[in-house]
C-alpha cells in the first residue's frame, strides 16, 4: 500500500516539476521577447514592469517552496511517518501554493497576452493539481483524526 502511495506521489511530483519547468521555459521566452523589444525601443521600465518582474520572481520562489514541501512529504511517508499533522501541513502548503502561483501569474500576464484562453487554460491545469493535493491533505487529516480517536478508544 505504501508502495502505491509512493508511486502516485512521485508521479504527481513529476507533474508538478514538469509544469514548473514548462512555465519557466514559457516565461524565459517571454522575457527574451521583452528584452529584445526593450533593447530596440530604449524605453525605461515603468512601474508596472517592475511590479510584474518582482511578482514573477516571488511566484518562482513560492513554486520552488511548494515542490520542496511535496518532496518533504514524500520523504516523511518513506520514513514511515504517514499520518502526522506535519504531513497534512506540508500537503496544504503545497496545494495552496500550486493554486495561488499560477492564478497570480495568469492575472499578471493577462494585460500583456494575446491569447487569454491559453494563459488561463494553463492556470486552470496547474491549479487542478493544487486542488488534488488539497483533497489528499484533507483525506490525510480525516485519517489522522480517525487514528487519534482509535488510539483513545479502549
Amino acid at each position: 500500500m505504501k508502495k502505491k502511495l509512493n508511486c502516485f506521489c512521485i508521479l504527481l511530483l513529476v507533474l508538478m516539476i514538469a509544469s514548473f519547468v514548462l512555465s519557466c521555459v514559457a516565461g524565459a521566452d517571454d522575457f527574451h521577447r521583452g528584452w529584445e523589444e526593450g533593447a530596440n525601443n530604449h524605453e525605461p521600465m515603468g512601474g508596472y514592469g517592475i511590479l510584474c518582474m518582482f511578482t514573477v520572481l516571488i511566484c518562482f520562489l513560492v513554486g520552488l517552496y511548494a515542490i520542496a514541501c511535496f518532496i518533504r512529504f514524500i520523504l516523511c511517508v518513506n520514513q514511515g511517518e504517514v499520518f502526522t499533522w506535519d504531513n497534512v501541513s506540508l500537503l496544504r502548503i503545497a496545494g495552496w501554493c500550486s493554486i495561488i502561483v499560477p492564478t497570480v501569474l495568469a492575472a499578471v500576464m493577462t494585460p500583456e497576452t494575446d491569447n487569454l484562453i491559453e494563459t488561463w487554460g494553463s492556470c486552470i491545469t496547474i491549479a487542478a493539481e493544487g486542488i488534488f493535493i488539497l483533497i489528499m491533505a484533507e483525506a490525510f487529516a480525516i485519517g489522522l483524526k480517525l487514528k487519534e480517536e482509535q488510539d483513545l478508544t479502549i
